[in-house]
């Protein structure tokens, strides 16, 4: 038996059957198949970028110029992947335990009410109950005290910990097969992996495909800038209540202190107040100042140095102790003007 010649046939009669059976497409049927097609490699590949959001500030014009001064408009630091600037601006929030987070960025552009996003950490150390929104909602969610270099902000509402969500095109949108508003569930691979569930999708021509997590989430699944996430069906898993367990079955609260890092002074809110008291004195004359409200008590008055006041170390320095609270403004620009920090 000749295999080699045996084998020769059997494929010209597979070509020439596959041949025979080949029908002219008309435009709708290609389009079909092109339907059929990028449903099947949705299914198949269904992997996007994801991006680590990191607590931030979105201010109005309002709340702006009474941190940062009257006609202050933000510096651009770099352009976000998404619409949007991270500002060279910085502000700090104070929170109900008088612990306070330094260094939060602001990102622009102004929006038309403020608002302050953060981590389940931050709110633990600020003692904020801030819950899960979707950005731009404000309905029932927390308030803090943001402070910048030339005035304070008690912000009533708009405090919240962002959802998680995805930007996406209208054009992923429709390969994926999604609308705006939709809820997916989100896996993350490696050795730390897990599945996000309640994940929003926010479609529009601005966006480019990227998903958002914050920093709890991120650390918890060992997400870094740019890692691909899959988009899964889980629905086979039934949503589940969340739960407490009883008092017996209840870990301890995180004691007060345990947190390092970018905690300030306890005092800093009474220390600013003072300042901007003082300050206020000095521009009315009666000490009232409608912009500036923060209710202040004890006799823990310390020193607060913002941007203004560096013209009066400009000869003698400024000396850091635990009645001194330099601003991180005032320290960059004392720095650049040579201003001796010991």
């Amino acid at each position: 038996m000749d295999t080699e010649k045996l084998i020769k046939d059997v494929v010209v009669n597979v070509m020439q059957r596959l041949e025979s059976e080949k029908v002219p497409q008309s435009k709708t049927g290609s389009s079909q198949n092109s339907n059929q097609e990028n449903q099947a490699r949705a299914s198949s590949e269904r992997k996007v970028v994801c991006g680590v959001s990191v607590r931030h500030v979105h201010l109005c014009k309002e709340h702006l110029e009474i941190l940062f001064g009257k006609g202050h408009q933000l510096s651009e630091l770099r352009e976000l992947y998404n619409p949007g600037f991270a500002a060279k601006e910085a502000v700090t929030i104070v929170g109900p335990k008088l612990n306070a987070i330094q260094n939060v960025r602001v990102l622009g552009p102004l929006r038309s009410k403020s608002q302050v996003e953060l981590a389940k950490t931050d709110c633990v150390i600020l003692g904020i109950d801030a819950p899960v929104k979707p950005s731009g909602n404000f309905e029932g969610s927390a308030s803090a005290v943001i402070v910048g270099p030339k005035g304070v902000v008690h912000l009533d509402e708009g405090v919240i910990r962002a959802n998680r969500h995805i930007h996406m095109c209208p054009e992923d949108a429709e390969y994926f097969g999604l609308n705006d508003n939709d809820e997916v569930d989100v896996r993350v691979p490696g050795p730390k992996g897990l599945t996000f569930n309640n994940v929003q999708v926010r479609i529009s021509p601005d966006f480019k495909t990227e998903m958002h997590v914050d920093t709890d989430d991120a650390n918890s699944a060992d997400i870094v800038n740019g890692t691909l996430v899959d988009i899964v069906d889980a629905s086979c898993i039934a949503p589940l209540e969340a739960q407490m367990a009883d008092a017996n079955g209840t870990p301890p609260d995180i004691p007060d202190g345990s947190f390092a890092g970018e905690i300030t002074d306890t005092n800093v809110a009474k220390s600013v107040s003072n300042s901007l008291a003082s300050q206020a004195d000095k521009q009315n004359g009666d000490g009232s100042s409608e912009d500036q409200q923060v209710s202040v008590s004890g006799d823990d008055r310390k020193i607060v140095i913002t941007v203004e006041d560096l013209k009066d170390y400009k000869d003698s320095g400024i000396k850091l102790s635990d009645n001194v609270i330099l601003s991180p403004l005032a320290r960059d620009e004392a720095k650049e003007r040579g201003i001796k920090i010991y």
